[in-house]
């Protein structure tokens, strides 16, 4: 489930900033109005799933197994999936006919409720996106700074003995010349 975790987190990277983009219209939701906003907000959310995915999958604890840690399943599962629920509650104005695919799977009564829910959503997931990548990064530092931790341990456990060293004399044509450079009259 961790392997197949990871890939739906690197397959989310193109997957759910379109169907932000365009999911609601699957619904039959109206797509005019609102698609200036989501073509920014779709970039910048591939971004940031890439990012955070990026994060992940540099930490050597995920790419060895090539499976997340049950944190990261914990941590990212949620926002992956406020952001397939967002795709469904992006409102596409406030005309009469506009909606969200949550308004045209209720009913219009819905269309306050979506509104606002989107507006929330939609700043949690940005919110969210940054607080998930710093936390990859802080993971990523730490696991760096165990591992380089534990090579110097290592390096600094095994004795430097003088037998090691093995010293000989250089051989070869100009074994033991010595070439010295002076300055000449010509200087």
């Amino acid at each position: 489930m961790r392997r197949a975790f990871l890939w739906i987190m690197i397959a989310s990277v193109v997957v759910l900033p379109i169907w932000v983009l365009v999911g609601r219209g699957l619904f039959g939701a109206p797509l005019a109005q609102a698609i200036v906003p989501l073509a920014l907000l779709a970039p910048f959310l591939a971004l940031q799933i890439g990012a955070v995915a990026g994060l992940t999958l540099a930490r050597k604890e995920v790419r060895g197994p090539r499976a997340v840690t049950w944190h990261d399943v914990r941590l990212v599962g949620p926002w992956l999936l406020a952001i397939v629920v967002l795709g469904m509650l992006v409102v596409d104005g406030s005309g009469a006919a506009s909606g969200s695919a949550l308004t045209a799977l209720v009913g219009a009564g819905a269309l306050t409720a979506s509104a606002a829910l989107a507006g929330v959503l939609g700043l949690l997931v940005v919110l969210a996106g940054f607080v998930i990548g710093y936390v990859q990064v802080r993971l990523l530092l730490l696991e760096t700074r165990t591992r380089l931790g534990a090579y110097v341990d290592q390096v600094a456990q095994r004795p430097i003995v003088a037998s090691d060293a093995v010293f000989e004399r250089p051989g070869g044509p100009q074994a033991g010349t010595t070439i010295r450079l002076e300055r000449g009259a010509s200087d």
